[in-house]
């Protein structure tokens, strides 16, 4: 089990790093837009349509993979009032319940996710002219990396380790 939840860590720290990216690419997008609508004020330039596309889908891919890692960081907003409350053997079959009943949510997500894919392979977007299967590829491949955290967390709770709270961009892993 240590070995499975160590392959998932190691797999969120790219995650992380690729969070890191999108933001970026976000703040350069949405920083460009606003300097060049400024300037379009006073010099007449052609807006450029891209810089907003491009700042949406880094936001789209950025919010569905840092759902992924709240997932394994127990960073999700729950209603924990209940479960505290409960006695400690208690609370540990409710929270594997929870984690049982999210898994086969994300599985749902996953399988949702590849068929929009097919639905929206041939449509490309209208500014940066990229399939539109990219921006909605967010779906599925989140949705795999929230259910790989999900199976941590869950192993984690199995093995008496629940309420392991990370900082997510701390390092320290």
């Amino acid at each position: 089990m240590d070995t499975i939840i160590k392959l998932i860590d190691r797999l969120n720290v790219g995650v992380r790093y690729l969070c890191a990216l999108l933001l970026g690419i976000m703040t350069i997008a949405v920083t460009f837009q606003v300097v060049t609508r400024f300037a379009a004020k006073y010099f007449e330039l052609h807006l450029p349509d891209w810089s907003e596309e491009l700042a949406r889908y880094s936001m789209i891919w950025l919010v569905f993979l840092g759902t992924a890692l709240a997932v394994r960081y127990s960073a999700l907003i729950g209603v924990e009032a209940i479960v505290e409350r409960l006695s400690p053997t208690a609370s540990r079959i409710v929270r594997i319940l929870v984690t049982i009943v999210t898994l086969f949510f994300f599985i749902i997500l996953i399988y949702y996710g590849f068929m929009m894919l097919g639905h929206v392979s041939a449509q490309v977007s209208p500014s940066l002219r990229i399939p539109m299967s990219i921006p909605y590829a967010a779906l599925p491949i989140s949705g795999i990396f929230m259910l790989l955290n999900a199976i941590a967390v869950l192993l984690e709770t199995i093995k008496g380790k629940a309420g392991l709270q990370k900082e997510v961009f701390s390092g320290s892993e």
